[in-house]
């Protein structure tokens, strides 16, 4: 497929959705140029995902997509924040994580063509950026050198996932509930080279539903790491006041994955 087809097809993403908003106050580019990711892929694939990609703005409470919904493509998150829901067979919702600027997502679909396996939702006024799967697919033919770097994508989540599951059966409670809780300072971001946020606030409920744990079992261990200053709890939220110790106590340097570029 050549570069006029590609850009016509773009065209046509763009003309033909009436949802999708222009970019417009906000600069994708300097966004993404934060991202690590981002940064280290070649710059072709850089200039192709800012061509291909459209701006969607998202107000609080409204679904991306569902679970159960036809993959269309991958996600970055630019602004706001979004949350990765759990849904059993009665409907019932759980948050699974909760995901900042800039998050990539949706790239599994990218591989496997599967539903979509969560549902994400706003959790305030978010803009994301949507890769059509279609013009994805038409760049990767044209450079297949370049799925190498959306498995990295998947190599990362693999890494998180095997994080958040590693000591769940072996470890205290304590250093189960402080390393999710190193994860949201960090955004979600292993190895990430942002500012780690010093101060996090989350409602205990969602920390309980991340682990599968009680909402009691979840508080018991808060209240240990209170104790020893790492933070604070207040009307049913956790605030982190001590990053550095937080990392200390979860043996951050050998626990937490590292993001590779793969070079």
């Amino acid at each position: 497929m050549g570069v006029p087809v590609l850009a016509a097809m773009i065209g046509v993403a763009f003309n033909s959705r009436s949802h999708v908003a222009t970019p417009g106050t906000i600069n994708v580019a300097d966004i993404l140029g934060k991202d690590a990711w981002f940064r280290e892929v070649p710059g072709l694939l850089q200039s192709a995902l800012l061509e291909i990609g459209v701006t969607r703005p998202l107000r609080t409470g409204q679904r991306l997509f569902s679970r159960g919904d036809a993959s269309n493509g991958v996600y970055a998150l630019l602004e706001g924040r979004l949350a990765a829901l759990d849904v059993n067979e009665q409907g019932d919702e759980a948050i699974q994580l909760h995901l900042d600027p800039v998050s990539w997502f949706g790239e599994f679909g990218l591989y496997d063509r599967l539903p979509r396996a969560h549902h994400i939702r706003a959790e305030q006024a978010s803009t994301v950026l949507w890769l059509n799967d279609q013009l994805l697919w038409a760049h990767l033919e044209q450079c297949p050198q370049h799925w190498h770097h959306f498995g990295l994508l998947l190599t990362q989540k693999l890494r998180l996932a095997l994080f958040m599951l590693n000591g769940r059966k072996l470890d205290s409670n304590d250093l189960v509930v402080a390393r999710t809780l190193l994860l949201i300072a960090k955004s979600y971001v292993p190895g990430g080279d942002g500012p780690v946020k010093s101060r996090v606030t989350i409602q205990q409920q969602e920390v309980a539903d991340m682990l599968g744990m009680s909402r009691q079992t979840v508080s018991q261990a808060l209240q240990r790491l209170k104790a020893e200053g790492i933070l604070q709890i207040a009307y049913g939220k956790v605030e982190i006041l001590d990053v550095p110790a937080l990392q200390t106590k979860v043996h951050y340097e050998n626990w937490l994955p590292v993001m590779s570029t793969g070079k």
